[in-house]
């Protein structure tokens, strides 16, 4: 998915600063310590679906229900009496989310803004012009006996739902939320079509990885679940061909307006319908031709029948009517997830909060370390530098690093290697072709940067990883109107040096299309080494790490794979 293309819905806010003499707007009234403790939710048994409503809005939800002396449950639990769901759920698609055949008896399928009018008003407010219209094919029906069950037509059907879901879990406290970017641990449930599945994205399924990194679906014949066969050809692998020959897009004025929806899911922290549209987005990009109907749309591997239906309404009437019913929280979601140091999660945080510009963050938010810098220096982060000035930074590092030892390698690597006229940030990588000289030298380059006032923020200033050492900041280049700049300072024993400056030249697609070749071939490919003779469990987890292949330079990580040699240039996938 090209990003520009999406954020070109979401324009950069550039003329918002984070100044703390300004007082355009009035601070957001603290609640009173102690207000809103009492139990006037003590007749509710709420389930919350985060799909759509966003996890960490679900969360505060959730919080807050518990707070007020509600329950939070299951919706399989008994007595459960109201499911919230967002606003523009159906029912149809609220109990695929549930894994539900009927509504639950005596429960409400009702919108989050109920929910958040009970909590605005303080009481619970009655239901009417919130409910979630629900046919009566999905109201809760007397149950069968097993002899019933076994007797009707979809007895082994439903039989076999049961065997293969999993059982309900346990009511369960609500804890606050986790830190922002904390990683869930929260399982990724399999999805029926192209929008479907609550909860974190933690995986992706065998098809889905194959498509997004080879460029090609899988057949029908080559399974479900297995590990990635390797490919016959490698034609259709994304790391086999130069960027160069990108596929032409027959089909922007449909992939335009699915990638302002994927952006806007994405900024909502609904990982998994955004995966469902970068999915289509893919397919469409990489079809042969314009798509001009339904079936030839829902033909194309990677699009679902839901996903087909939007194409055709932007197809006969060059719009479509999602987009007018996007939030109104998604341009500021944007906005705050644009903050070094701060994601979705963050960003729904502080939406949820009352928050909705950046002086609201600055004034009244509570930020890490990394936030503060990232909120201090937004605009200059945000801001693309030419690729003079990443030159610049470039020498700066090289002339230090090279005071301390000359025989340094140093070598800038991301965009800027990759040939961009322009850089986000600028990653420098640094060896020593001993294999010994470059240990040591860290801590002294970082020392030798800061005295000379260069580097002005440190944002991570020290991440061992292996024998790897990583440091985060920011610099700025002497002389007036100079910006500050995101500087990544990488420090590797010459042993890794190619896989490292492979891993750190990119682009992020290249990458995952090589590690995942890697895979189907029994090796495994990281910023530290080529390995083979890998083992790996029935679902792909690493169990036995094999054997370290030589690497002296990026043509031999290639050649190991079976794979033309791609200059940095051809990987700007």
């Amino acid at each position: 998915m090209d990003p520009g293309g999406i954020l070109k819905a979401f324009p950069k806010r550039k003329k918002i600063h984070a100044n703390p003499s300004s007082k355009a707007l009035a601070k957001i009234p603290k609640r009173e310590e102690g207000e809103g403790t009492g139990e006037w939710l003590s007749s509710l048994r709420a389930h919350v679906v985060p799909t759509g409503i966003g996890r960490a809005r679900a969360e505060l939800f959730e919080k807050q229900i518990v707070q007020h002396g509600g329950q939070v449950c299951p919706a399989q639990a008994p007595g459960v009496t109201h499911i919230v769901v967002d606003e523009d759920m159906d029912c149809e698609r609220a109990l695929r989310l549930l894994r539900l055949p009927q509504l639950p008896p005596g429960a409400q399928l009702v919108k989050s803004a109920w929910l958040s009018l009970c909590l605005q008003e303080r009481r619970l407010v009655d239901t009417a012009g919130f409910n979630i219209f629900i046919p009566n094919r999905y109201l809760d029906q007397p149950q069968l006996s097993k002899a019933d069950q076994n007797s009707s037509p979809g007895g082994c059907e439903g039989l076999l739902k049961t065997v293969l879901s999993p059982p309900p879990p346990p009511i369960r406290p609500v804890s606050p939320p986790q830190k922002a970017e904390e990683a869930s641990s929260t399982q990724a449930q399999p999805g029926s079509d192209d929008e479907t599945s609550d909860g974190e994205e933690t995986q992706v399924s065998a098809a889905d990885l194959e498509a997004l990194i080879s460029g090609r679906y899988p057949t029908p014949l080559e399974g479900d679940g297995e590990p990635i066969p390797a490919p016959e050809g490698l034609d259709k692998w994304v790391c086999a061909q130069p960027s160069s020959q990108k596929a032409t897009n027959y089909n922007p004025h449909i992939t335009e307006k699915l990638e302002v929806l994927a952006k806007a899911y994405s900024v909502q922290g609904d990982k998994w319908r955004a995966l469902g549209y970068a999915k289509a987005i893919n397919a469409l990009k990489s079809f042969h031709k314009p798509v001009t109907s339904y079936q030839e749309a829902y033909s194309i591997p990677g699009i679902g029948k839901r996903m087909a239906e939007k194409i055709v309404e932007i197809l006969d009437s060059g719009h479509l009517r999602k987009l007018d019913h996007i939030s109104d929280s998604v341009p500021v979601l944007e906005l705050f997830s644009n903050i070094w140091g701060a994601g979705s999660k963050t960003a729904q945080m502080w939406y949820h909060q009352g928050y909705r510009t950046l002086e609201d963050i600055h004034n009244q938010a509570s930020l890490t370390t990394q936030q503060a810098i990232g909120l201090k220096h937004y605009d200059d982060f945000l801001e693309r530098m030419p690729r003079e000035e990443a030159t610049e930074i470039e020498q700066t590092v090289r002339e230090s690093a090279q005071a301390l030892n000359p025989g340094l390698l140093c070598v800038t690597c991301g965009s800027y290697l990759r040939g961009k006229a322009t850089c986000g940030d600028v990653d420098v990588l640094l060896t020593h072709p001993d294999g010994r000289s470059h240990q040591g030298i860290f801590s002294r380059l970082l020392d030798s940067l800061r005295q000379r006032g260069f580097l002005t923020d440190d944002l991570v200033s020290q991440e061992d990883n292996g024998q790897q050492q990583k440091y985060l900041g920011v610099c700025r280049l002497p002389g007036p109107g100079r910006r500050h700049r995101r500087l990544d300072i990488i420090v590797v024993p010459y042993g890794e040096f190619a896989c490292a400056l492979l891993y750190f030249t990119g682009s992020a697609h290249f990458n995952r299309s090589m590690r995942a070749l890697a895979k189907t071939k029994g090796m495994s490919l990281s910023e530290h080494a080529l390995s083979t003779a890998v083992v790996r469990d029935t679902h792909g987890i690493k169990v036995a790490s094999g054997r370290v292949l030589p690497t002296p330079t990026e043509k031999d990580v290639f050649r190991l794979l079976d794979l033309p040699y791609r200059e940095p240039a051809e990987r700007d996938w």
